[in-house]
Order: C-alpha cells, then sequence, then structure tokens
C-alpha cells in the first residue's frame, strides 16, 4: 500500500509538470531528423502511463470525472474507431497504425494529463512555472534566432546540394524583401520559422496573464517577445501580433468609439493591401501556395464518401489537399479534412468548444492565433496550445 502524503503527491504533480511544460520548449528538430515532436512526444506519452496507472492507488486518485468530459471522450472514441476501420485497410504496416493512434493520445493528453497535474496546485506555483517557461523559451528562441541569422546558410534540414547552394547565394545579398526566406530555413528548433513565430504566439498568451513585480519587468518581457516574433520573418504571426497590439490599444482607449476605430483598422488593413500587393503578394510564391491550398479544397467534394468523412489518417491525409501532387497541405483546415475527414474535422473543433467551455475565455487568447495563423501555415497537432490551454485557465 502506497503511502504518501498529500504535500508529497503536490510536489510529485508540480515535479511532473515542470517536466512535461519543459519538453514542450526543448523542440530541437534538427538533431532528430526533423521530427520536431520528437521530445515533448516521448515525455508526454510516458507521463501518461505513469499517472494512468499510479491514479489507481489512493493518494492519487483524481475527483470525479465530470459528465461532460465523459460525453467529449465518448464521441471522440466512437469516432476513433469507426476512422481506424476505414484507414486500415490503406496502411502497409503496424507501425503507421500506431502512429495515427498515438497522435490523437498526444493532443488528448496535452490538456488532460496537464489540467489533472495543475488542478490541486495553487495559482502561485502555476505563476511560477510559467515565469520559468516564459523564461526557458525565450532563451531558446534567442538562440534560435542567433543562429538562424549569424548562419543562415546552415539549413539543418535540407539534403539538396543545389538549394543548399541557392541558399547561400541569397543569404549573401543580405536580408530583403527579395532575400528572407533564406533566413527562415535554417531553424534549430522546426522546418522553418514560421512555425517559430506561431510557437512564440502561445507563450506571449500566457505572458499577458503573468503577474509581473512591476510593470518595467512586463514591458521589458513584452518587448523581448515582439522583436523575437518580428525577427521569425513570420508574416502571419506579425500580422496576429499587430492584431494583438491593435485590439489593446482599442480596449484601453475609452475616449474613441470603438466602431469608430474598428473602421480605421478594416480602412488601413485595405489601403495596405493595395500598396503591398502588386510588390508582394501576387508574386510571393509562399502567398500563392497558401491560396492554391484553399482552391485545392474544392476537391473535398470530388472524394468517395468514406474518405470524405474519414480522412486517409495522420500518415497520408495531409497531402490529400494541396497546391501540388506530393506537397503538404501547411494549412489546418486542408490537413485536418485529408487526415481526419468531416466528422474528425468537427470533433478536432469541437474539442476546442470543450477546452473552452471547461478552462473559459482565456483559451480564445490561444484559439484565434492558433486559427488565424492556421490559415497560412500551422500544425493542428501541435501540443503546445493544447498544453497552454490548461495552464492559462488557472493564471
Amino acid at each position: 500500500m502506497i503511502r504518501l502524503s498529500a504535500k508529497s503527491v503536490e510536489n510529485l504533480k508540480l515535479a511532473s509538470l515542470y517536466i512535461l511544460s519543459s519538453s514542450i520548449v526543448l523542440r530541437f528538430d534538427f538533431l532528430f531528423g526533423g521530427a520536431n515532436r520528437f521530445v515533448p512526444f516521448r515525455v508526454l506519452m510516458l507521463l501518461t502511463l505513469f499517472w494512468f496507472f499510479v491514479q489507481f492507488f489512493e493518494p492519487f486518485r483524481p475527483s470525479r470525472v465530470s459528465k461532460a468530459t465523459l460525453f467529449f471522450l465518448s464521441i471522440f472514441l466512437l469516432y476513433f474507431s469507426l476512422a481506424h476501420l476505414y484507414w486500415v485497410d490503406s496502411m502497409e504496416s503496424l507501425g503507421p497504425f500506431l502512429r495515427n493512434q498515438f497522435h490523437f493520445v498526444y493532443i488528448l493528453a496535452g490538456y488532460f494529463l496537464t489540467n489533472y497535474l495543475s488542478t490541486d496546485l495553487s495559482k502561485d506555483q502555476i505563476q511560477t512555472l510559467v515565469k520559468f517557461i516564459i523564461g526557458l523559451v525565450l532563451t531558446v528562441v534567442s538562440l534560435e534566432t542567433s543562429l538562424r541569422y549569424l548562419m543562415p546558410t546552415l539549413d539543418l534540414n535540407s539534403e539538396s546540394t543545389d538549394y543548399l547552394i541557392e541558399i547561400y547565394t541569397g543569404a549573401q545579398q543580405g536580408l530583403s524583401l527579395d532575400t528572407f526566406y533564406f533566413f527562415k530555413m535554417s531553424s534549430i528548433m522546426f522546418f522553418d520559422s514560421n512555425y517559430v513565430g506561431a510557437f512564440l504566439l502561445i507563450f506571449f498568451a500566457l505572458h499577458l496573464f503573468v503577474d509581473y513585480r512591476s510593470d518595467l519587468r512586463r514591458n521589458i518581457v513584452s518587448a523581448i517577445f515582439l522583436l523575437l516574433i518580428f525577427f521569425t520573418l513570420s508574416r502571419a504571426a506579425i500580422f496576429v501580433t499587430g492584431l494583438w497590439l491593435a485590439f489593446n490599444f482599442w480596449n484601453s482607449r475609452s475616449f474613441i468609439p470603438k466602431w469608430v476605430f474598428a473602421i480605421i483598422c478594416v480602412m488601413a488593413s485595405i489601403v495596405t493591401l493595395f500598396i503591398i500587393q502588386d510588390n508582394v503578394a501576387f508574386t510571393d510564391g509562399s502567398f500563392i501556395t497558401k491560396i492554391q491550398i484553399l482552391e485545392g479544397l474544392s476537391g473535398f467534394f470530388e472524394q468517395d464518401l468514406p474518405t470524405a468523412l474519414f480522412g486517409l489518417g495522420y500518415e497520408v491525409g495531409g497531402y490529400l489537399y494541396s497546391y501540388m501532387s506530393g506537397g503538404y497541405a501547411h494549412i489546418h483546415l486542408a490537413i485536418l479534412l485529408g487526415e481526419l475527414g468531416l466528422i474528425g474535422t468537427l470533433i478536432y473543433f469541437a474539442y476546442w468548444y470543450f477546452i473552452g467551455i471547461q478552462s473559459g475565455s482565456k483559451v480564445l487568447y490561444l484559439f484565434i492565433p492558433f486559427f488565424i495563423v492556421g490559415l497560412s501555415l500551422a500544425d493542428p497537432w501541435e501540443v503546445g496550445y493544447f498544453w497552454a490551454s490548461a495552464i492559462i485557465a488557472r493564471l
């Protein structure tokens, strides 16, 4: 019989939460052949198994599971079972079959395990954890940014000699509108720095709810976040950050009617679009591929019924609706419809709705950036968003 004090159980949960949270930040995909989930995936799976078994012992036993949670998990498991009956025919080995299952468990555990570990902790303990993680992420991303600009020809993810020569030639010209792509592909964290920008938005959202000792310290941390987001050169992340700043200004200036400020923002956006579209947007290969992916979603109506409803699974579904044969559809709606089908996509966003009901309106500070950035580039399986959704509710 295990006999542990309540304090010992609390300390074990807190230690597990620190390990889990740190693993989400330590994303050095260049060490693992481009697998940016390598560290958090394994840490999360091991912790999930550990806490699944120890919760059967009295000191660790959680409170009764809510009816809402059981209802959601029942729907999820029903879809999960039906989808695998269809996917199993297209899987040539056990590996792809298991990877499909584990990636569902991955995002479920990201929220539910974090919520379980943090429930009995005090607000001060959560605040201290988040400050530690913010310090860690700023340190790691500062290193990533420095290496990417000092050694733009590193390109840790490329095996093509011709592509490396192209990057080297472009980087020698210096940073400009014509060459900024060459300063995005040598990230030590993700495939390119666009993902780093989306990743930073998670911790920027948490930072907004942290209690700092002084406004000066808060402003310094905010400034570092803004600089790092800008230097990712991720236009989607920069755009979302700009929207947040505009919203914050709008919300704090009562002498400006909000409807007037909204009209000014809309007009400014339209004018900006007309100014830059001839120079950047419609001659920008990245922008064009995003349009082509969205256009490719029309292929959904050409699929057979099982594919339309259940998708093709994690292994190949991300290539179903894309800008070219063999190209990865890096927009979340295209990825989800290809991998999970219509039913799975609805359940995926129902999961977000469930989290919002459980965690409150603060989750919008995570979901809205995720949704906007996801129209350009996103990983719907990024566990950081689900981990942060459980954390932000406690701040």
